[in-house]
Parts: C-alpha cells; sequence; structure tokens
C-alpha cells in the first residue's frame, strides 16, 4: 500500500513469471490518525481575564450587600437546620473539605496532557457561575442562617471605591474562605459558594479521569457530599442556598458539555435552543479548534524533567519501523 492509501503488486519479471508475488500493505502507525488538539494560549489567558473578572464582580457585590443591604432580622424558618445539630467547627471541615476536593482536581487537570483546554473550560463555568451569583447576592438579600457567626462591622458612611477595593483584595487573599480569616463579610447566600466549588470539582474529576477509578469517584462524592452536610451542621447556608447551587452549577455544566461535545449545537439555528444562550458564542470560540472529545491522557507537567512517559512518546516519533508497520504474506504460484 503506497502513501495514498493504495495497495500494490511486486511489478518484477520473478513476480510477473508468477514466482515469489508478494503483496506489501503498509499500515500507518496510530500516531498519524490521532487528532490533534492546539493549546491556544490566547485563549486560555481570555479565559483566565473571564473567571477573574467574574470573581471580582462576586466580591463587589458581597461588599456592597454587606454594607448597605445585610438585614438585622432573626434567621428565617428552615426545615433543615431547623431540625440538624449545630456545630460551630463544621464549617472548618467543610472548607478543608473544599481545599482537598479542589486540590484532587487541581492535580487530575495539571497532569492532563490537554491541561489548556481544561483550564479553559473551567474558568468559562466558573466564571458564568461567579457572575450569576454576583447578581442574585445582590437582588435578594437573607439574614443571616447563624447569629453566631462574626461579621465585620458596617463602616456607616457611603462606602467608596478604595474601600471596596479593599475588600475585594482582602477577600482574594483568603480564597474566599472563612478558615483563612479573610472572609468576614456577611450577605453571600443565594446561592451557596461553598456548594459550588464541592459539586464543580466532583463533576471535573469523574468527567477527566477513567471510568476504571470508580473508587476515587465514589471517595470525591463523599467528599462533597461531606462537605454540604458539615456546612448544613454550621448553619452556613440555608437549605434554599444549597438547592439553588446544586441546580445552577449542575444545569450550567450539563449545558456547556453539551455545545462543546457535540457539533450540531456549535452552530446556528433554529432547533439549537442553546445557541439562545447569551455566552453561547464565547463558547464555540473556545472550543472551535478542538477536534472532539478530549482524550483521558495524562503526562509530566514539567519539560525540564524527563520522564519514562516522554521518552517513550519520543521513541515512537524516531522514523522507521515504529512509524509504520509492513505486513507481507507470500504465495507461490504455480
Amino acid at each position: 500500500m503506497n502513501e495514498n492509501g493504495d495497495s500494490w503488486y511486486d511489478e518484477s519479471p520473478r513476480a510477473r513469471n508468477g514466482v515469489g508475488q508478494t503483496l506489501r500493505i503498509e499500515i500507518p502507525s496510530a500516531e498519524r490518525t490521532q487528532p490533534k488538539f492546539p493549546k491556544e494560549r490566547r485563549k486560555t489567558c481570555v479565559a483566565l481575564l473571564f473567571v477573574g473578572f467574574n470573581f471580582i464582580l462576586t466580591t463587589t457585590s458581597l461588599s456592597i450587600t454587606h454594607e448597605l443591604r445585610q438585614p438585622s432580622a432573626d434567621p428565617l424558618p428552615d426545615i433543615s437546620l431547623d431540625n440538624l445539630p449545630y456545630f460551630p467547627w463544621a464549617l472548618d471541615v467543610s472548607e478543608v473539605l473544599i481545599m482537598v476536593s479542589t486540590a484532587l482536581t487541581g492535580i487530575v487537570v495539571l497532569f492532563h496532557k490537554h491541561r489548556l483546554i481544561l483550564i479553559r473550560r473551567i474558568c468559562m463555568i466558573v466564571g458564568l457561575l461567579y457572575g450569576y451569583r454576583a447578581i442574585t447576592m445582590i437582588v435578594t438579600v437573607l439574614p443571616a442562617a447563624n447569629k453566631l457567626y462574626k461579621c465585620a462591622p458596617q463602616l456607616n458612611h457611603t462606602i467608596t471605591s478604595m474601600e471596596v477595593l479593599h475588600r475585594v483584595v482582602k477577600i482574594l487573599s483568603g480564597f474566599g474562605l472563612s478558615i483563612n480569616g479573610q472572609h468576614i463579610y456577611c450577605g453571600d447566600f443565594i446561592f451557596s459558594g461553598h456548594t459550588m466549588i464541592l459539586v464543580l470539582s466532583y463533576l471535573i474529576f469523574s468527567e477527566y479521569t477513567p471510568r476504571r477509578l470508580y473508587p476515587l469517584h465514589f471517595a470525591a462524592w463523599i467528599i462533597s457530599a461531606a462537605g454540604v452536610v458539615m456546612l448544613m451542621m454550621a448553619r452556613g447556608h440555608y437549605s434554599i442556598d444549597i438547592v439553588v447551587a446544586y441546580f445552577i452549577t449542575t444545569r450550567l455544566w450539563f449545558m456547556y458539555n453539551s455545545i462543546i461535545l457535540n457539533r450540531s449545537f456549535q452552530v446556528k439555528s433554529t432547533t439549537n435552543h442553546l445557541g439562545r444562550l447569551w455566552w453561547w458564542r464565547l463558547a464555540v470560540w473556545f472550543e472551535e479548534r478542538v477536534p472532539g472529545p478530549v482524550p483521558l491522557q495524562y503526562e509530566w507537567p514539567l519539560p525540564g524533567i524527563p520522564c519514562l512517559r516522554q521518552n517513550k512518546k519520543k521513541r515512537l516519533r524516531n522514523p522507521g519501523r515504529d512509524q509504520s508497520s509492513t505486513i507481507e504474506r507470500g504465495h507461490l504460484l504455480q
């Protein structure tokens, strides 16, 4: 078989006489047929800017809500909080579980061969979630679910842009967690950011790791579920905050992955209702050069340190018998 995929016979005089005729078939290596997944670093930078902008928007919304809109009423009736025991240390446990789940997810993304594609997808989804959260926090403000939680004192004057910026930097420095001592502002109830991160970490971990690692998937699910339960036992959020966070996070995940994994959803048409989403064009732009589902391949993330996997790939790229397999079958014609 030649380079165009056509098979051919040996046309030597010996073969024309019917002696020692040989059929030669060249089979291209699997590496040639694999689709290429471009890195597209420029788009990755845009995705990072997108999530950064929406995180700043969320912290700004929280700063304004804490200062101007936080009610001083008693906690609202809640079927879960009214029946669960209260443990003040449970919030720290919940946030430790958040750090564990995000660390596991970060390891998967870091060692994934196509990590830049994963980073763009995660930044897009997290940015959308933070953007929606900035809106829901400021339009409807609930009284604190835990009256014992110590909130930072209000300024009792018109808040300035520099004070808002200072609060944004303070929250960013603690990664939005109370355990770091930097998240001391109240009013971020609808919807729960803790639940959002726990659910999203599990979805990412289970999506980009092999199915045969189902014990680890189950462990990741237990960590996420336990984090939510601990959050409830600390009265960090109302039940409605957690329900809304779960619903928005999972529905957004399903919609976004439906768009990027189905070419028909990446074309504007009357039958593609997902194309009516305001962020649809941005999602399609991020994924327009991704040829298909990202394979579950992993590699050492630091190019300066040699790795057995990388050395093996280099050997496969050497010309010779590793580039193609030749099957020769001889048949002596009488």
